[in-house]
């Protein structure tokens, strides 16, 4: 929450109420290296422990479209400092110039839709066997059979495969199609869209005397829906939600809403894990893979905790919790944080109901409202080299170097 403080300038803000009420305490209250010993010692486990529990005993699913509990699938990646443990445990993208600046994590979460909040999360290196974003959110999916949710899944986690893990676990989806899966269409229904049949072949297992059995076909039965927007090509979802009383547009419109996980993802990256300018442009601060991993989970905590008051006020005031802006809510917390720490136990519940009802009243100065943005950058990449461990500050002596050119007039 405090990503341009070092780890001694963190400590000093958090006692700071303290330190100007007993006007004792000395400069620097711990050691160099403390923490992170600390951090070393307690290790990954405890820490996903605590996101898991945090998890069941506050995000409790609401349903939010004809009884459903929607969830948004969705993969990110977050560059971490350029040490040689985050480049063996993560490894690095590649680029024209061989590989990028920073190491990469990637990670597939779900996002609870109503809540916004991270109900789970899967990582593992950048590149590599079985770190893929569809492998990656195959090891979420066994977490949550038994719930009763509504799948939202962009195109690019679209396979067969995972059609069929839908229909065998009997839960819904909505996804974005992609322009290359072929359909067959059985039925054209009243809003438009379409009972369509997606089909595959797999080789068959099993032979006789030697020879093969023909290939097993398996067909799963979906609604296809088309729509086009203004100035945009024509678009095609896909779901197994076959109930005729939800209309295709209404389909259509809730699929849209799975943006809120880019949102969320945005939040955490420039807002939770913001740095002064200047500062190595990293999501991470940690420089040894293990202590990234818990760096992880201690973000994700952190901003499901914000989360979780915004809904609290959002039930106190009657209004949206999306609604409410994560940048101002994020800034009370860190104003509120020293105060807190002087706080009398008796005196507790009355400052953080005043905390909730300012986070009430942090209204979006802009709320959400249809619009599109063009697809543009700010600063095109620059022509200089890539910085590596031999481009080091060097010495000079301005005073000896100095040479006035005289020119003629």
């Amino acid at each position: 929450m405090r990503h341009e403080l070092s780890y001694h300038k963190v400590v000093n803000w958090m006692i700071s109420a303290i330190r100007w009420l007993s006007l004792t305490l000395p400069k620097k209250i711990i050691k160099d290296g403390t923490i992170t010993k600390a951090r070393q010692y307690l290790g990954i486990p405890v820490f996903r422990l605590i996101f898991d529990k945090f998890n069941q005993q506050h995000n409790v699913l609401i349903p939010d479209f004809y009884g459903r509990n929607s969830v948004i699938f969705d993969g990110v990646t977050a560059t971490l400092p350029d040490t040689q443990s985050n480049q063996k445990r993560f490894g690095k993208p590649s680029s024209v110039q061989g590989s990028a600046a920073f190491p990469q994590l990637r990670a597939v979460a779900l996002l609870s839709l109503q809540l916004r909040c991270l109900l789970d999360i899967a990582y593992g290196p950048f590149k590599g066997k079985g770190t893929g974003e569809r492998a990656l959110m195959a090891q979420i999916l066994e977490k949550f059979k038994e719930k009763n949710l509504l799948f939202l899944l962009d195109a690019g986690l679209h396979s067969f495969e995972l059609l069929e893990y839908f229909k065998n676990s009997h839960q819904e989806f909505l996804m974005k199609l992609d322009s290359t899966v072929k359909v067959k269409s059985i039925k054209k229904l009243k809003d438009g869209s379409r009972i369509a049949i997606i089909q595959k072949k797999f080789k068959n297992p099993k032979s006789v005397s030697g020879r093969r059995l023909p290939q097993i076909t398996k067909k799963i039965k979906v609604r296809i829906i088309s729509y086009q927007l203004k100035g945009f090509r024509t678009a095609k979802l896909i779901t197994n939600i076959l109930d005729e009383t939800i209309s295709a547009s209404a389909l259509v419109i809730h699929y849209h809403k799975r943006w809120d996980i880019e949102l969320a993802f945005g939040e955490i990256k420039t807002r939770q894990c913001a740095t002064l300018k200047g500062q190595t442009p990293t999501v991470f601060r940690s420089k040894t893979a293990e202590l990234v991993e818990q760096e992880l989970f201690a973000i994700l905590i952190t901003y499901n905790c914000i989360r979780q008051l915004m809904y609290q006020a959002g039930e106190v005031h009657l209004s949206e919790p999306r609604l409410l802006s994560f940048f101002d809510v994020l800034q009370l917390i860190i104003d509120a944080v020293p105060i807190i720490s002087i706080v009398k136990q008796k005196q507790l519940p009355f400052t953080l109901n005043y905390l909730i009802d300012l986070i009430g009243q942090s209204n979006i100065d802009r709320p959400k409202r249809p619009r599109v943005n063009p697809r543009v950058i700010k600063i095109k990449s620059s022509k200089f080299n890539r910085k590596n461990a031999s481009h080091q500050g060097e010495y000079r002596n301005f005073e000896e170097e100095l040479n006035i050119v005289f020119q003629a007039t």
